[in-house]
């Protein structure tokens, strides 16, 4: 058995996804695979589309044979964080062989030289850092500025591979595996990494085309717009239209930051200014603009242009306004990662073949393995910090469900993994 790991938030599962799927079992000859995939509020700081039962699901639909939930704490957080989560959840399995993710320039021994001088940054790094840092630039910036001038001054890179750099640095998708290989050294994981270059279209385009892939931010836009669900039935899976379809008809979704508006506001207006402090991200004084703006504007589209400035980019601050949302502060996110990252792995879906890697799972995994929350009790203060959190976020999450019915109950105790037997 050779298992392979991917790391997703499948919001949702589209036809990329499905060709990143079949290519990173081709390229890794991998027979069975795990999917951590993120639960209801995701990475860039907004909720899912459908709850977390349902994208896992369509992956299970369209050939993935585990879906495992990385907690809240760690989908919903920097690309630092949430890529430890995921990498350290995947390792703790202890059965994972492989692990494949998307970049834009599919470039793995690259990306690998970038991560490695994060990992263990060489003295001449760290001081063109601080001299980035110390002239006002927020961290990430500074950090790919770093990046670039290192390979300039110590490696002596030409131009066109400085701005290949360059380049590298400025994606989202390329940051994100350069953490996850980073991730891999300094947890010194056994797991061998591939990357896959994305297919057609660029991470974050925000249009449609008649070709058959679409960027999850175009399929999302569509949906927010209120445009027809056939309109984008040529770049998604028919399992994943089906289960849209379905999820939209029993009044489930779609679910947007927007449904949340209300709440956030008046979260923010009853708070202090020592509440909003105490957000995980909240920096230099940060509070006091959040809250000024709360007060002074009705939208969470006006509340994100008041508070945007060149420090604070967009998503960094629809994380702060869901971390404030589900009340995450800084000491859990810092306590919990100081622990290890995730403290169990909960299972969302599985197949025939997910069942043969449970059987392995039993053995091999250093944490928890979770079918039905009834009978875990956390068995350190980290894991029931986790567990609150994911509880709370999916409490919070269903509140947006148009069925009012659907909104009754702790969903994450009475909702069963899907299964599917092929």
């Amino acid at each position: 058995m050779k298992i392979l790991g991917l790391i997703t938030e499948y919001n949702p599962f589209h036809n990329g996804h499905l060709y990143h799927l079949n290519k990173s079992k081709e390229i890794s000859n991998a027979t069975h695979t795990v999917a951590i995939m993120s639960g209801n509020f995701l990475q860039r700081g907004e909720p899912a589309i459908m709850h977390k039962w349902a994208r896992a699901k369509t992956a299970i639909k369209s050939g993935v044979d585990l879906v495992i939930e990385l907690p809240t704490l760690y989908a919903c957080s920097t690309a630092e964080i949430f890529a430890f989560g995921a990498i350290s959840l995947l390792d703790n399995l202890g059965a994972i062989n492989h692990i494949s993710f998307g970049s834009e320039i599919g470039n793995l021994s690259l990306l690998s030289k970038i991560a490695n001088i994060l990992a263990n940054p060489p003295p001449q790094f760290s001081t063109i850092l601080k001299e980035y840092i110390d002239s006002g630039l927020m961290f990430p910036v500074a950090r790919s500025r770093a990046i670039t001038m290192y390979f300039k001054k110590i490696e002596h890179y030409k131009t066109d591979k400085l701005v290949l750099i360059d380049n590298i640095m400025k994606n989202p998708n390329n940051i994100l595996g350069i953490e996850y290989l980073k991730a891999i050294k300094q947890l010194g994981s056994q797991i061998t990494p591939y990357t896959i270059s994305r297919k057609t279209t660029c991470y974050g385009s925000e249009k449609i085309y008649s070709g058959p892939i679409a960027s999850a931010t175009a399929i999302r836009k569509h949906m927010f717009a209120g445009k027809p669900l056939s309109d984008i039935n040529h770049v998604i899976p028919n399992s994943t239209f089906d289960i849209l379809s379905s999820n939209i008809n029993a009044g489930l979704a779609p679910i947007f930051s927007t449904d949340f508006e209300k709440s956030i506001f008046t979260i923010l207006r009853r708070s202090s200014l020592n509440d909003i402090k105490n957000v995980f991200d909240v920096v230099e004084g940060l509070e006091n603009r959040i809250y000024r703006c709360s007060v002074n504007v009705s939208t969470l589209a006006e509340l994100y242009s008041c508070i945007k400035s060149k420090r604070y980019t967009l998503t960094r601050l629809q994380r702060i306004l869901m971390h404030i949302l589900l009340n995450v502060d800084k000491n859990d996110v810092f306590y919990c990662n100081d622990k290890g990252g995730p403290q169990y792995a909960r299972i969302l879906a599985f197949n025939t073949k997910g069942r043969e890697i449970l059987r392995v799972l039993k053995t091999a995994s250093s944490i928890p393995i979770i079918s039905n929350l009834k009978y875990y009790h956390p068995q350190n203060r980290s894991a029931h910090k986790m567990l609150g959190i994911d509880i709370r976020a999916t409490n919070i999450y269903s509140l947006a469900f148009k069925n009012r019915s659907a909104i009754k109950g702790p969903l994450d105790y009475t909702t069963k993994p899907y299964y599917e037997n092929i």
